[in-house]
């Protein structure tokens, strides 16, 4: 997270937000809060207790939500103090903790959405190639975070500084003293911004024409198939709407870091700037959630458990059990004649229906006792 360094250079004009200005900002960053800290509690609690949510696929939106989640209880209530007292009144160790917390997040955040694009690209286009398993993902999952660490240790190290930004109301990356600094800026937006977005971009462009490709095929011979892409086009434009959704709330970051590698000082910053690129970046937390809410029925399905039984529980009730349709596997047994040989011969097909079945049952296609056969799995 990029700021100004208000402790180096007294030369910088401070910026001293109206009473106005700083109740909105606070009310705002305290809704955006509310809203992150429940939807994203309530994803993570809906992936844990749906087994069929236990895939790569929602590995990777769990640990967005986690990410979410860290930027939420460990970054935003350093601006939200920051932001009511309007000038940073904490040591000169939280500012640098808050600094690095917000860059680790950050990176924490595009990185995953790169791999959910990764995984997506093998899961679509090359199905048979490299299959992404759940021992896969979690290894996935660690190298993001052991990465997101790496890249945001720089100023750690020495490689630029932590300072506070009073036109951000935040301690960020500060606004670069030499080129070595200049270079970490760009460094940054280069790794965790550009090259990810790249592969994020060239993962779905591949995937758009392979999906349209195979939908296009599977819709000359049946219609079954056929359903199996659209959920699995569902699935990619959920995808991208999340994409499309961080890219516009850090692109105000973005381009302050890309002002502060020009020397751009605070005094030339458009007014509101700084609160705006945090803001946009911090509301992105609380999106994201709700975007995987909306477009998914599962996690809907969930959110609707959870409030039945948080109802149920203010009124000291038990909530009662609800008889859902589950897919079965029903296994049929077809008796089919050959033409050439004129021989019986047996065929077992899977058939999953929607059926209230509590077991997996064996049963035959003919309602003929002489032909039915008793078969054991």
């Amino acid at each position: 997270m990029a700021g100004a360094d208000m402790n180096i250079n007294s030369s910088e004009v401070h910026i001293q937000y109206r009473p106005i200005e700083a109740a909105f900002q606070a009310t705002s960053l305290i809704s955006i809060m509310v809203v992150a800290i429940v939807a994203n509690t309530m994803n993570i609690i809906v992936v844990y207790r749906n087994s069929n949510m236990q895939t790569p696929r929602y590995m990777f939106i769990m640990n967005l939500a986690c990410a979410d989640l860290g930027v939420t209880l460990l970054a935003m209530p350093f601006s939200l103090i920051t932001c009511i007292s309007r000038e940073w009144i904490m040591r000169e160790s939280l500012c640098k903790l808050h600094g690095f917390l917000g860059s680790f997040f950050f990176c924490v955040s595009i990185f995953t959405l790169t791999i959910m694009s990764i995984e997506q690209y093998y899961a679509l286009v090359k199905p048979l190639a490299r299959a992404i398993t759940i021992r896969r993902a979690r290894y996935m999952i660690g190298l993001v975070w052991i990465a997101s660490t790496l890249v945001s240790m720089g100023p750690v190290l020495g490689w630029g500084h932590f300072a506070y930004n009073s036109s951000t109301l935040s301690c960020g990356v500060a606004y670069p003293r030499t080129t070595l600094e200049r270079l970490y800026l760009l460094f940054l937006v280069l790794v965790a911004y550009v090259i990810t977005l790249l592969i994020m971009t060239i993962a779905y462009i591949r995937i758009f024409f392979a999906v349209r490709k195979h939908t296009n095929r599977i819709a000359k011979y049946t219609s079954g198939g056929l359903e199996v892409m659209r959920l699995q086009r569902r699935i990619i434009y959920t995808l991208l709407l999340v994409l499309m959704v961080f890219i516009l709330c850090w692109l105000p970051f973005v381009f302050l870091i890309v002002l502060a590698t020009r020397n751009v000082g605070v005094s030339k910053l458009p007014y509101g700037l700084g609160v705006a690129a945090y803001w946009c970046g911090f509301c992105n937390s609380s999106i994201n959630p709700i975007i995987f809410v909306i477009r998914n029925d599962r996690f809907r399905e969930g959110y609707r458990d959870i409030l039945n039984e948080v109802w149920y529980g203010l009124r000291c009730k038990r909530p009662p059990k609800l008889g859902r349709l589950q897919f079965k596997k029903t296994w049929y047994l077809t008796k089919r004649t050959s033409t050439e040989e004129q021989k019986q011969h047996v065929v077992l097909r899977a058939i999953p229906s929607l059926t209230a079945i509590p077991d997996v049952e064996l049963m035959s296609d003919h309602d003929n006792d002489e032909n039915r056969e008793s078969f054991s799995l």
